[in-house]
């Protein structure tokens, strides 16, 4: 009787240790598959850094089209001014890159604020605007901007304390009076850019 008994138990043990064994095969087989980011390998739709003459872009649903470009460069750092034209209006869109990050802003031009001069707080649309950063940059133009071919401009970037609004001011001769503009950040998922020119 006792060996019958250590027979159904040790019959017993061999098929738990079966069942674990191909529970075990059954699970690791059925786990759910890892997730991938479905977009990962396609191309970008375009490049913010080959925006140029004659592109077309599409921003809040009014296409517009890229009547010139102005590349800027101040001590090995470059960034690139384009004046957009639509039934809309011709806000001008600056691409820059900070330490990496990606700046896109829609700027819109204030004939409204003639007079203001980037010294100290400026007060425009009853917000006050902090000088951010100044200086002057060289620069090269093709396409229809309104400056010469190249030659240099005065900048002045000012900002409010949240960020939110944005100012800019260019003088592109030492004789002109400052030019005024204020801007919205954008990001690059706003727009969407058809180039005229293929990749090089």
């Amino acid at each position: 009787m006792i060996e019958f008994l250590l027979g159904v138990l040790a019959v017993v043990a061999v098929v738990v240790v079966v069942v674990l064994i191909l529970r075990s095969r059954s699970s690791a087989g059925t786990s759910a598959p890892r997730r991938t980011d479905p977009l990962a390998n396609e191309p970008d739709l375009y490049d913010p850094h080959r925006i140029g003459v004659g592109d077309v872009i599409t921003y809040a649903g009014v296409d517009h089209v890229v009547r010139g470009t102005i590349v800027l460069e101040e001590g090995g750092v470059q960034w690139r001014e384009h004046l957009l034209d639509s039934s809309a209006g011709r806000p001008w869109l600056s691409v820059e890159d900070d330490e990496g990050e990606l700046e896109m802003v829609l700027w819109t031009r204030r004939e409204d604020a003639a007079g203001l001069v980037p010294d100290g707080d400026v007060v425009l649309d009853d917000r006050v605007h902090r000088q951010i950063e100044r200086g002057r940059a060289s620069f090269t133009a093709e396409g229809t901007t309104g400056t010469s071919a190249t030659g240099s401009v005065d900048y002045a970037d000012y900002a409010t304390a949240d960020g939110t609004g944005l100012l800019a001011f260019e003088r592109w001769a030492a004789t002109q009076s400052w030019e005024i503009s204020t801007g919205r950040a954008i990001s690059r998922g706003e727009l969407v850019v058809l180039h005229s020119a293929p990749p090089e």
